[in-house]
């Protein structure tokens, strides 16, 4: 189980997160989740600094509300037959 802070998401990885928590703006808002289980995997689209912390986006339309840079987020672990991901 590896995890990386907010501060140093890409775009591309996928990350654990629990459920939907409330909305901001008609958006789902999601917060990653402490353990493996239970959790469900988004791929990050970006993420960007606001008032109060930073925000990440998923590529199904999700977002967090404004975390701490240090908040730690649990790698997904690629399923059998997903593809490879070329790591440069």
């Amino acid at each position: 189980m590896t995890t990386v802070p907010t501060s140093h998401l890409s775009a591309g990885e996928p990350v654990l997160t629990g459920d939907v928590i409330g909305t901001d703006f008609g958006l789902p808002l999601v917060r990653p989740v402490k353990t493996a289980r239970g959790g469900r995997v988004r791929v990050v689209r970006s993420r960007c600094r606001a008032h109060g912390g930073v925000v990440v986006w998923f590529t199904d339309g999700t977002k967090t509300p404004p975390l701490h840079g240090r908040t730690g987020w649990i790698l997904a672990e690629p399923g059998p037959g997903a593809p490879a991901q070329d790591v440069a």
